[in-house]
């Protein structure tokens, strides 16, 4: 035994005496001295190569820092939700000064447009082959597929991989949905944005003073909204004739009408009941097919066709979109609305400030035959592109990285983003989010991002889980005990009805299919004039039969076809 271990030891011996003597020899081949004694070729090579590893690696800590500022050129769409402070501007404020000092990235704005003119003027830069921003942020799908057709913008698989960091990798990578939208012949030409899951479902907000006057109880169904409706035709508790019943933004998508499924005041509950859902696609017999051509749509247009003629809707509700909706609520015109569940967020707050006494408070949606259903908003809106020749997406993945981390215990933004902006801390160490209690008000600074970080499947759950009486145990769920108690309530009532399969997600989840690129627009402007006729007496219900004839002639037929190949390949 002895003996064998002599020579097992001898063997290693000469085996390590050889391997660095060859290895002594590759060095002295291959290796020279530059002027200054230091070394080149393979050992720099590799030093380097480490050098780029070690870097990496501190990007997806969000360690890093660019010792030399990279400059990130965007675009963005304004809204009137985007306020600054302190004689802040877009590109220098809270945020752009903390992306300058913290990580060495300049943030450079080409041009701000109201959103209405976003598609516009990105189309116009496109076609005139202007200078394009290196990032750019899109909710609108059409434009965003237009960007990357064009080829000016680039695949960012081999990014996400080498830079994301591991809260951005559990997050995108734990739902097959979320790469769905943005992903082209398996490449990843965006990065995705999202909302929270249910962000846009609707519950049913009612005018809570005007049912206390009223001594009516919150309807439960169909008969007890028109009951309700017509009390407040009947016997006025705004103390005005011009008022609105039900508020419906039938004016909603613009020049691609979506008249039933605007973001605040939808009404594809009306039709959900009777068995379908207006403007997106349904697994029906193992095939999807299109809930605006479904003969189930007749009985939902035959009824707001009644409320229209009984002024329980606007005689202008074909005119009002979301926006105009919210100015109606914040002046107190509107009884009733479907609207998310952070309607006290806005405009309630325009309601309250505007009509003394005045206030909305949230319900289920009501039932009709003992069933309630509408669409369950997608929370996949877009993306984040990149262009083809931005040489430092490592900068953007750095950025991406440390906003990720909100929310998190001992994060920079563990309790909002900026303080004395989102939130404030009072005197006895508490946070409030109350916007009397910070100093010269509060704004948004999630606006002033490149885009907002989102995990889409946490928000509503904690809201629901918060109201219904639980106590926190971490800091997401303690942050949300501070919000508005109605908040909670309504995002309760959206976590209610997703356990009672009450909203209806769209079957088609996939990036627009070429027909859809060119011939949506053509199609929901047909749905909208055909719906909106009939829905104002000025075309018979019949014409329904019509209108599906002409969908399916016009490239409805063929959007179906190309939806369901997506589908048996996604199954």
């Amino acid at each position: 035994m002895s003996r064998k271990r002599s020579l097992l030891a001898l063997s290693l011996t000469a085996l390590l005496t050889l391997a660095a003597c060859s290895g002594k020899n590759d060095n002295n081949a291959n290796t020279a001295e530059g002027a200054d004694g230091t070394a080149s070729g393979p050992v720099q090579s590799q030093a380097a190569s480490e050098s780029q590893d070690a870097i990496a690696e501190a990007i997806r800590k969000g360690t890093y820092k660019f010792e030399t500022p990279v400059k990130i050129t965007t675009v963005k769409a304004t809204d009137s939700t985007m306020k600054y402070k302190n004689g802040e501007s877009a590109e220098n404020n809270v945020h752009t000064k903390w992306a300058r000092d913290e990580l060495g990235i300049d943030i450079k704005y080409l041009w701000q447009v109201p959103g209405d003119q976003f598609a516009t003027k990105m189309r116009s830069m496109l076609t005139s082959e202007e200078s394009l921003p290196d990032v750019l942020m899109t909710e609108d799908m059409t434009l965003l597929n237009e960007l990357i057709q064009s080829g000016k913008y680039k695949d960012i698989s081999e990014d996400y991989e080498k830079y994301a960091s591991p809260t951005i990798k559990e997050i995108y990578n734990s739902n097959p949905l979320m790469w769905s939208q943005v992903t082209y012949d398996g490449k990843k030409m965006a990065f995705p944005n999202f909302a929270h899951a249910g962000n846009d479902n609707g519950v049913m907000w009612i005018r809570q003073d005007w049912l206390d006057k009223l001594g009516m109880k919150a309807p439960t169904t169909f008969e007890e909204l028109e009951a309700l409706m017509q009390a407040m035709l009947d016997k006025k508790p705004g103390g005005s004739d011009k008022i609105v019943p039900l508020g419906v933004s039938l004016g909603s998508g613009g020049s691609n009408p979506s008249i039933f499924n605007g973001w605040l005041g939808e009404s594809t509950w009306v039709f959900g009941p009777s068995g379908t859902i207006p403007n997106q696609w349904l697994e029906k017999d193992g095939k999807l097919v299109h809930g605006s051509t479904q003969p189930e749509m007749k009985e939902g247009l035959t009824r707001l066709r009644d409320w229209y003629d009984k002024g329980y809707i606007s005689k202008e509700a074909g005119l009002h979109d979301e926006n105009k909706l919210a100015e109606l609520i914040g002046q107190g015109k509107v009884g009733i609305v479907v609207a998310p569940y952070w309607l006290p967020n806005w405009p309630i707050p325009d309601l309250e400030k505007n009509v003394p006494g005045a206030t909305m408070n949230p319900y289920p949606l009501p039932t009709l035959n003992g069933k309630a259903a509408a669409r369950d908003s997608t929370f996949l809106r877009g993306g984040l592109i990149v262009k083809k020749d931005f040489e430092h997406t490592d900068a953007l993945f750095l950025y991406l990285n440390r906003i990720f981390e909100k929310g998190k215990t001992g994060s920079e933004f563990e309790n909002g983003w900026y303080k004395d902006y989102d939130y404030t801390v009072k005197a006895d160490g508490t946070i409030s989010v109350d916007d009397a209690d910070i100093p010269g008000g509060k704004v948004g600074p999630a606006k002033y991002l490149l885009m907002e970080p989102k995990n889409p499947f946490t928000n509503l759950k904690t809201l629901a889980k918060m109201s219904r009486g639980a106590k926190p145990s971490s800091e997401e769920e303690e942050r949300a005990l501070r919000t508005n108690p109605k908040v909670l309530k309504a995002g309760e009532y959206v976590d209610d009805g997703w356990q009672a399969n009450t909203y209806v997600p769209n079957a088609f989840t996939g990036s627009p299919t070429g027909t859809m690129q060119t011939k949506n627009g053509i199609l929901s402007k047909l749905e909208g004039e055909t719906f909106l006729g009939i829905i104002y007496g000025k075309k018979p219900i019949d014409d329904f039969d019509k209108f599906v004839k002409e969908w399916n002639k016009i490239g409805g037929e063929q959007v179906t076809k190309e939806a369901n190949e997506w589908y048996q390949k996604s199954k």
